[in-house]
């Protein structure tokens, strides 16, 4: 049992976990890539994406790379996200009269999960670095409940996700979510290779159309879209780490140099060789 909030941050080639099963967590990469086991889904995990683990579920990992890999993640209290959910929804009466809480399941959490200003990823990473020079800086009590509050509004996301789904029973909404997770993650897992929508339709065990329909009725963008929005960020990572924008560009599976650079343009207000020339100045 973990009785204390911890972020903890590492950078090694080499590390492995087997089956643990501790607090609720979230997972974030520095640099590199990183892909928990988590059940039988691999969910790999690079600087624009966090995975979150809930208390009591196994998950493994294991990194083997030639150059370093920087992790940062935060372990929750045992009970302090699910406490915070429960203060949050219940009246304000029933906390004042002592009455026990009832500590709610936060289902779908437990997912690889993608923001677009990667605000709760930098929120997580700037802890860890205030928390290499104390063990616990001014504000750490409070970092945390802004933490678990982050995690509380993205299920409140979730469960509007899957309040857009066209199925009459709920049961069936859920199921059909948990499949468009599934396919949602194996475009993380290929953003550096070629993607067909019927390769990530198997995964997802949907059909073409019910796959397509019910990916963008949920996340409000085609899985096309979703994978374009995933290449660029990773190509602009690349980019700012010193890659050529055209090898940046190849690596991420992108064929037509010119077709890159407008979609680039188009999500960035920028071109990529704008980001170089910056690089280039900074020294």
């Amino acid at each position: 049992m973990f009785e204390d909030n911890l972020v903890l941050r590492a950078c090694a080639c080499h590390h492995r976990v087997d089956g643990f099963s501790g607090p609720s967590s979230i997972k974030t990469v520095i640099s590199g890539e990183v892909a928990w086991t988590v059940g039988n889904r691999q969910l790999v995990v690079e600087p624009s994406s966090f995975l979150v683990i809930p208390a009591g579920e196994k998950y493994s990992m294991n990194i083997a790379a030639e150059k370093p890999v920087e992790t940062c993640c935060i372990f929750f209290a045992q009970g302090f996200v699910e406490q915070l959910a429960s203060d949050i929804t219940r009246p304000l009466e029933e906390a004042l009269a002592g009455e026990p809480a009832v500590l709610p399941g936060l289902s779908y959490l437990s997912a690889l999960h993608n923001e677009k200003d990667c605000a709760l990823i930098k929120r997580v990473q700037t802890l860890a670095r205030r928390c290499e020079h104390a063990l616990a800086p001014s504000g750490f009590e409070e970092e945390f409940l802004t933490l678990a509050a982050d995690l509380l509004q993205l299920y409140q996301r979730i469960r509007d996700e899957i309040a857009r789904l066209p199925a009459i029973r709920g049961s069936t909404r859920q199921e059909l979510f948990r499949r468009l997770l599934r396919g949602r993650e194996y475009l993380h897992s290929h953003t550096c290779q070629p993607v067909s929508l019927a390769a990530v339709s198997r995964a997802a065990g949907l059909s073409l159309f019910h796959f397509h329909r019910s990916f963008t009725l949920a996340f409000q963008q085609t899985p096309h879209t979703y994978l374009t929005r995933l290449r660029l960020s990773r190509a602009r990572r690349l980019i700012e780490a010193g890659t050529s924008v055209l090898n940046a560009c190849l690596e991420v599976g992108f064929s037509n140099p010119s077709a890159f650079a407008r979609l680039f343009r188009l999500h960035y207000g920028e071109l990529p060789s704008a980001v170089n020339r910056k690089l280039a100045r900074s020294g």
